[in-house]
């Protein structure tokens, strides 16, 4: 199991950097959104009832996954007319836990040699690099784009956890794989003792924007 702190810091991350991509990518007015601080940056958060829930119950149900160190990637994608996907944000997460038979004593040590100041600090980091990306579908008309929650698991099948909707729980739907990218642009790396973080984007082709080789 990985240190409870950890997972609780990564658990407000989480449902931070997937609030401020819907703000930084216009999925909804501006009106729907509230700035708060989060990590010591300003931030986006949205204030509707629905889509603030949605995003808490997402998380939530990636908890139990975080803990184990069973979380592959976690991504939001953007999509246009619902079947064609703009851009994908992906959240890595690296675990150790899967690849080393260190005791669990020396697992607990080792990761303690850094402090959730650190990590705060590392996350806080991540939040200031995805504000500087330049987001190329903004201008695209809102309406017609929704997005998409994934979560990728380490050992397969799919999560225990359900997710909830307002008429009782939802079972989780397989992710469409066969996409292709045009462009996978890093944006924040962070590495501490045993568990990993790597953020990027993946871009699709725009139609009437390709570039001759």
């Amino acid at each position: 199991m990985i240190r409870k702190d950890i997972i609780t810091l990564t658990y407000e991350f989480l449902e931070t950097w997937l609030h401020q991509l819907l703000y930084k990518c216009e999925l909804y007015p501006k009106a729907v959104f509230k700035q708060q601080k989060k990590f010591q940056v300003p931030v986006y958060i949205a204030l509707h009832p629905q889509v603030h829930a949605y995003i808490a119950d997402f998380v939530q149900a990636c908890q139990p996954l975080l803990e184990t160190g069973n979380v592959r990637f976690i991504a939001l994608t953007v999509m246009e007319d619902a079947d064609r996907p703009l851009e994908k944000f992906v959240l890595e997460i690296r675990s150790l836990l899967h690849n080393t038979n260190i005791p669990a004593d020396t697992v607990l040590q080792s990761e303690s040699s850094f402090t959730l100041a650190d990590l705060e600090q590392y996350l806080r980091a991540c939040l200031i690099k995805l504000n500087t990306y330049q987001f190329p579908n903004k201008q695209t008309t809102s309406d017609t784009r929704t997005f998409i929650l994934s979560i990728e698991k380490i050992q397969g099948g799919y999560p225990h956890q359900q997710l909830k909707s307002n008429d009782g729980s939802m079972d989780w739907v397989p992710a469409e794989t066969s996409y292709r990218w045009k462009n996978i642009k890093p944006l924040k790396s962070v590495e501490l003792d045993l568990i990993r973080f790597n953020t990027f984007v993946m871009e699709a082709s725009r139609k009437g924007k390709e570039r001759c080789p």
